[in-house]
């Protein structure tokens, strides 16, 4: 479970010879990152204690699944230990290099874990292919042991991560390497199982190239959200059309412009824009109200408006959408 506090200011400021203000709404909250590191530390030591047994089992058995998995679980490990390092460096306080901290390196750190899964498959399509030119014997029963003891290990890792999966991309892409690991668990027992009872060892490299594609996948799924965020592109599930529309109906405001959203990471949205409002005695109270708007309708706790008496153009005008 999480614990956290939230802290809203709203600072509003004007300037009588140009009628312009700004204001900004910040919300300084609810990651425990203390919570976050110890749900990475106890999935790390349970990661790496087994990889070692599934390795070994893996040349044992000759097993590729079980090689396959053991080496997807080395880059857990590799990857929860990244996962650790980037919830450390999201938990420092800002300062005057860095003024929103160092949460963007969870995003970071979620982009490197996709990475090192496509090198991580790359090297295991090749390997899969040699060994479907030519089979080798594997040792069911074996394999099926060690398969179902690897299956309870990241059964207890996605449970520990799950709780903080959904709000940030750091553990999210540890999690998604502990899913596809359980996966792979799941798959090599099927595998064990069907070898066992036909004698059929393709069954082994099928499931082994099943395996591969599925890292692939959820890869590449949190490859194209990092970017996302690192494109600051527009927050995940955010219209910025409803977005123009509720901050154009706040009252006295004539026009929106030079309006921006974007995630610092996951769970953590911003915005600025810039707000016509022409009547000088509407100005404040409009501030207030799209600060509202932005946080009760969209969720995002850190907006910066500033408020014009008519449309001043700058220099970052040449990114305004048209």
């Amino acid at each position: 479970m999480e614990h956290g506090h939230e802290h809203h200011h709203d600072h509003d400021h004007s300037r009588d010879h140009g009628r312009e203000g700004h204001a900004h709404g910040h919300c300084h909250h609810g990651h425990d990152h203390g919570a976050t590191r110890r749900a990475i530390s106890i999935a790390f030591f349970l990661t790496a204690g087994f990889m070692g047994v599934e390795f070994a089992g893996g040349l044992l058995t000759g097993s590729m699944a079980l090689l396959s998995d053991s080496l997807h679980m080395l880059t857990d490990a590799a990857a929860l230990g990244m996962s650790f390092f980037a919830a450390r460096l999201a938990s420092l306080k800002p300062d005057s290099a860095r003024t929103f901290g160092y949460r963007r390196a969870e995003v970071v750190a979620a982009l490197a874990n996709a990475m090192l899964l496509w090198i991580l498959t790359g090297y295991m399509f090749r390997e899969i292919y040699e060994r479907f030119r030519e089979p080798v014997p594997v040792l069911s029963g074996p394999m099926l042991v060690i398969a179902v003891i690897g299956l309870l290990v990241n059964i207890a890792s996605a449970y520990i991560l799950h709780a903080h999966s959904e709000g940030n991309i750091n553990v999210r892409g540890a999690f998604l390497h502990v899913l596809g690991d359980l996966a792979g668990s799941v798959a090599a027992i099927a595998a064990g199982a069907v070898i066992w009872l036909t004698n059929w060892t393709r069954a082994d490299t099928i499931v082994s190239l099943l395996i591969n594609l599925l890292i692939l996948f959820s890869s590449t799924r949190l490859l194209m959200e990092a970017f996302h965020i690192l494109m600051e592109g527009a927050p995940r599930g955010l219209s910025m059309a409803a977005l123009e529309r509720a901050l154009r109906a706040v009252d006295g405001v004539s026009d929106v412009h030079e309006l921006h959203a974007w995630s610092l990471s996951s769970g953590f949205n911003a915005l600025s824009a810039h707000l016509v409002v022409k009547d000088p005695s509407l100005q404040q109270s409009a501030l207030k109200a799209a600060t509202g708007v932005a946080e009760a309708e969209f969720g995002i706790k850190h907006s910066v408006f500033q408020v014009e008496s008519e449309p001043v153009e700058n220099s970052s005008c040449d990114i305004c959408p048209r």
